[in-house]
């Protein structure tokens, strides 16, 4: 059986003891599924933009910059996510179950 989800879900990310951004589980889907995809094409413009550039000149720093917001952005939008492939997956048992 499926258990409930909390309505404010944490994301991890890994910049405070305790959890300062949730997601809202009640969100309807169209909504949660904009959010991640809006995180993952900020992501691949930026990817673009690096695959383009030439890094020889490039500080270290710049780089780490450029990838704590990839990870960032990319943490945020997997959590999304999760949330709804749960929600997807409540659903299906909901429907088997009432067919």
């Amino acid at each position: 059986m499926f258990e409930a989800m909390p309505r404010y879900l944490p994301i991890d990310t890994h910049d405070a003891d305790s959890p300062v951004l949730f997601v809202n589980t009640h969100k309807e889907l169209s909504q949660l599924t904009a959010c991640a995809a809006h995180r993952f094409s900020v992501v691949r413009d930026l990817m673009d933009t690096l695959s383009s550039l030439n890094l020889k000149n490039t500080d270290d720093c710049d780089l780490v910059r450029v990838i704590r917001a990839v990870h960032l952005l990319t943490r945020e939008g997997c959590a999304v996510l999760d949330v709804v492939q749960a929600r997807a997956l409540q659903r299906e048992h909901e429907y088997k179950t009432t067919v």
